[in-house]
């Protein structure tokens, strides 16, 4: 859950207006006040007013290691990828190869990949290994 917009910068701009500025992603969003400004910009990160994601999770799909796997993916890993306003969710797992979704301040931002194999893949093989999560692949919607 996300109290609080990380790695946002909310200021006034020389029009008088407020922008959010997600920092990593480089999103930006633009409003007539500093609340509506933050509230615009949990919006466009996908983050409902309760703090969670409305990004479904997909643990409820899967069975076995696919969902143990899920399962480290949303709590973790999410609450890890979280300090940039982002979450992670498996999309397939396939002979040890974990097919995983980047959302929130994650989707787009141009240190994605980076953030997948240096972040996620290494927990993952943390938690699981190298025999059992051979790689990852940024999937897609």
């Amino acid at each position: 859950m996300i109290k609080d917009l990380f790695s946002v910068v909310i200021s006034k701009t020389s029009n008088g207006k407020w922008e959010a500025h997600h920092v990593p992603s480089g999103r930006r969003v633009q409003a007539d006040t500093m609340d509506q400004a933050q509230e615009t910009m949990k919006k466009e990160l996908g983050i409902k007013d309760d703090g969670t994601f409305d990004a479904p999770l997909t643990s409820v799909k899967f069975t076995g290691l696919a969902q143990v796997v899920a399962t480290f993916l949303e709590g973790p890993v999410s609450e890890s990828l979280a300090f940039h306003s982002g979450y992670a969710r498996l999309e397939r797992f396939d002979n040890g190869i974990a097919h995983v979704r980047l959302g929130g301040g994650c989707k787009g931002c141009p240190s994605s990949q980076i953030t997948l194999f240096n972040g996620v893949r290494d927990q993952l093989q943390g938690r699981f290994g190298e025999d059992v999560v051979k790689d990852v692949i940024l999937a897609t919607e």
